[in-house]
């Protein structure tokens, strides 16, 4: 009786093994984001991150990639692959939610409060995301950006200031040559 118990244990442990194997060999990108996923899970986010970023064929993975960045506090790093996986997935309310926390800890507020309200219109009835626009909205009031000049100001500033230095610069040179067509002066006060 005990080597049969022990002959159908080792086989249903033989066609798990098999089972395993044939999901790497025919779905690798399945097994790696499961394996990263894990990863995630254990807190253990550069590891995730590396293996996401094996994978970045999907927006799922560029998704996860960022969370595991965003997770280990390189928000900077983890903008890169959220923008790409919302080129690919522009529909999904995760995605421009992820995309405001990462803002919203560059202290972007207006970026923030933008991919925010994105979330809310393809997913009105996620409460995170109100609590983080509303958050959001609180931070903006607190420090207002600062006004953006407008194209035409500053190429006219830039203007300005080019013409005042070639006047500068003739001013200048009109200087040197009067002085070189003076004739010196002859009597000494001394």
């Amino acid at each position: 009786m005990k080597s049969r118990t022990r002959k159908i244990l080792l086989i249903a442990l033989i066609v798990l093994v098999l089972a395993l194997l044939l999901e790497l060999l025919l779905r690798p990108d399945v097994f790696f984001n499961s394996l990263g996923s894990e990863l995630y899970g254990l807190k253990r986010y550069k590891a995730a991150d590396a293996i996401f970023n094996r994978h970045q064929d999907k927006a799922e993975n560029l998704a996860n990639s960022s969370k595991s960045r965003y997770k280990s506090g390189d928000f900077k790093a983890a903008q890169e692959p959220s923008d790409q996986a919302l080129e690919n997935a522009q529909n999904d309310p995760s995605l421009h939610y992820d995309r405001g926390n990462i803002a919203f800890q560059d202290k972007d507020y207006q970026g923030a409060v933008d991919r925010y309200r994105e979330a809310l219109l393809l997913n009105p009835n996620d409460r995170d995301t109100k609590a983080n626009l509303e958050l959001a909205l609180r931070k903006l009031k607190e420090n207002p950006p600062p006004p953006p000049q407008k194209q035409e100001e500053q190429s006219d500033q830039e203007e300005v200031r080019n013409i005042l230095e070639a006047l500068d610069n003739k001013e200048a040179r009109d200087r040197q040559q009067q002085q070189g067509n003076q004739a010196p002066r002859t009597d000494k006060w001394w």
